[in-house]
């Protein structure tokens, strides 16, 4: 199979593709990846592998590729393309379509598009949802990451339910629970005085890391604590003068981007997730898979994850009152660690990538011709 994708910052979409790689290759899965960039730190944590071929396609954007995708195509044949995020499943499928070999490309779309892109003009959203309906019905599927991407997926396109398939991501591997157990380096977390509170995430409006630190100051007047957040991004400054107005400069740390947040985030004695919308967070699931209490804004496939509540207070979006209230429930009541673990269980990586193998070999096998009159079918493997 191959998978076509864009290596350009430090997200999530990263990580998550790495491990899908790995798992898949591991599986004995030949993969070519066709990469878009290959910008960001988590391109040079590529698996390297026998069965992984990786080419950089000549152009960078995914609209300028589509003639090098149609070539892919017609000179692979058997070949399923996972295309991964909407522009590449835009490109692919019109590549496809071009090629001739209509629903040969599966796409993986991990947000939730009407939420995503709300705060453009209303002509930008309905050009965007107009390419999607059209293009979209040229692929095979869309695997979406949540039943929350997966509703507002089938809402945009009209695609039929059957062709959108909800799959957890592969977040949870054996390396990241060998690096959590690796020492800290944030004082904070070496010599644990107060309780610590953590969030990670790139430092933009999506995150809305402000809410985060309205509803810390207010968790602040009735529980000695601290906030750490890992990340970089545009909005540090305002962040920075946020905290120095509400007077929580002192007990606020933005630590930056680290190659090892696991072994900080391990020992924090709560996670927070103060996003706008998400996918399928990961860091969140990292945190539970850590057996560290979370608490999120209600996003993506957040409700599901924390079992409806169960396993992590949800509250409305924008609401910094709620989130401190659920911030201080939670910091004097967490859930046992295995409690937490338990709820992750979709999201290990040899779970994940067995579940991918199974869909993607079946779409394969349904798109396949005979190969001989035994009705042979092509192998999703080569």
């Amino acid at each position: 199979m191959a998978i076509l994708v864009s290596y350009s910052g430090s997200g999530g979409v990263e990580v998550i593709t790495n491990h899908l790689v790995e798992g898949l290759v591991n599986a004995g899965v030949k993969v070519d990846l066709l990469l878009l960039k290959t910008r960001g730190p988590h391109f040079a944590k590529l698996v390297s592998h026998p069965l992984l071929t990786v080419t950089k396609l000549s152009a960078s954007s995914a609209i300028l590729a589509i003639p090098e995708i149609k070539r892919y195509l017609q000179q692979h044949p058997d070949k399923l393309l996972l295309a991964v995020k909407d522009r590449a499943i835009q490109a692919a499928a019109l590549a496809s379509k071009l090629a001739g070999s209509k629903s040969r490309v599966i796409g993986q779309l991990h947000n939730n598009m009407q939420v995503g892109l709300a705060n453009r003009p209303a002509i930008a959203q309905q050009i965007r949802f107009a390419l999607m309906r059209r293009l979209y019905s040229y692929t095979g599927g869309v695997i979406a990451v949540s039943a929350d991407a997966a509703q507002s997926l089938v809402a945009i396109t009209n695609l039929p339910a059957s062709k959108v398939t909800v799959l957890a991501n592969p977040v949870v591997t054996p390396a990241l629970l060998q690096k959590a157990r690796l020492p800290a380096s944030h004082p904070w977390l070496v010599n644990k005085t107060l309780p610590v509170i953590v969030a990670a995430g790139r430092l933009s409006p999506q995150k809305n890391f402000a809410l985060l630190l309205r509803a810390f100051a207010e968790v602040r007047r009735s529980l000695p604590v601290r906030l750490i957040i890992f990340g970089e991004g545009p909005q540090r400054q305002a962040l920075e003068e946020l905290a120095n107005t509400l007077g929580i400069s002192e007990q606020v740390s933005l630590y930056g981007f680290i190659a090892n947040p696991y072994a900080e985030m391990r020992r924090a004695d709560l996670f927070v997730l103060s996003s706008d919308w998400e996918g399928s967070p990961t860091v969140l699931t990292e945190c539970l898979a850590l057996g560290v209490p979370c608490v999120s804004t209600d996003v993506g496939d957040v409700t599901e994850t924390l079992r409806g509540g169960e396993t992590g207070r949800v509250v409305p979006r924008g609401e910094s009152e709620l989130l401190a209230a659920a911030m201080l429930d939670t910091l004097n009541n967490p859930l046992p660690a295995n409690t937490l673990q338990a709820a992750v269980h979709k999201f290990h990586q040899d779970v994940a990538v067995a579940r991918y193998i199974a869909l993607l070999r079946r779409l394969h096998q349904s798109d396949s011709q005979p190969e001989t009159s035994d009705n042979k079918a092509r192998s999703f493997d080569s």
